[in-house]
C-alpha cells in the first residue's frame, strides 16, 4: 500500500470534503440543473395548424405597382448625392429597408420579400448586376429600377418569392 491504511476510503470525483462534512447541521444537495417549479409551461397547450394546401397565393406579386415605388426612394434619396464609400454602404442599407417596409404596406399574401440595392461610383466604366435563384416562375417575381447622375449609380431589386 502506498501510505494509506487498509479500509481508508478511496477518492472519488464527488467527495464532499471533510471540512464541510464536520460543520454542525450542514448538508449539502447540488443538483445538475434547477429544478422548474413551473408549472404554467406544462399547463399551456401547444397549437397544431392543418395544413392550407394553397398552392397559389390570394393575390399574385405585381411587379408594375412595385417599380414605382423603388424609382421614388431612390430618386428622393439619391439625387445630387456624391459618392462616398462609407455613406453609400450605409444608405443602400437604409434605402433597401425603406422600399422594403414600403412594399409590406402593399401586403402581398404569403410572399416572401428580399431588397437589395447597389449603389457604386461611375468612373467611365460598364457595369452589369446580374442574379439568379432558383424559383417557381408561375408564383415568383421581381422587380427592378435603377437611378444614376454624374456621380453614383444604383439598382434597387426586390424578389418576392410565394411562402407555400
Amino acid at each position: 500500500m502506498t501510505g494509506k491504511a487498509l479500509g481508508a476510503k478511496v477518492s472519488s470525483f464527488f467527495d464532499i470534503p471533510e471540512k464541510r462534512m464536520q460543520a454542525a447541521g450542514s448538508s449539502i444537495i447540488s443538483f445538475a440543473c434547477d429544478p422548474s417549479h413551473d408549472d404554467t409551461a406544462r399547463s399551456m397547450k401547444k397549437v397544431f395548424y392543418e395544413n392550407t394546401y394553397q398552392l397559389d397565393p390570394p393575390s399574385k406579386f405585381r411587379a408594375d405597382k412595385i417599380t414605382p415605388i423603388i424609382e421614388d426612394i431612390l430618386n428622393t434619396n439619391l439625387e445630387g448625392r456624391k459618392y462616398d464609400p462609407i455613406e453609400c454602404s450605409i444608405m443602400s442599407k437604409s434605402l433597401a429597408d425603406e422600399i422594403k417596409h414600403k412594399v409590406k404596406e402593399l401586403n402581398f399574401k404569403r410572399y416572401k420579400t428580399v431588397c437589395m440595392v447597389t449603389i457604386g461610383q461611375k468612373n467611365d466604366q460598364g457595369v452589369r448586376i446580374g442574379s439568379r435563384y432558383l424559383w417557381d416562375h408561375d408564383r415568383d417575381n421581381y422587380a427592378a429600377a435603377s437611378f444614376h447622375n454624374k456621380h453614383i449609380f444604383a439598382v434597387g431589386t426586390v424578389y418576392a418569392v410565394y411562402f407555400e
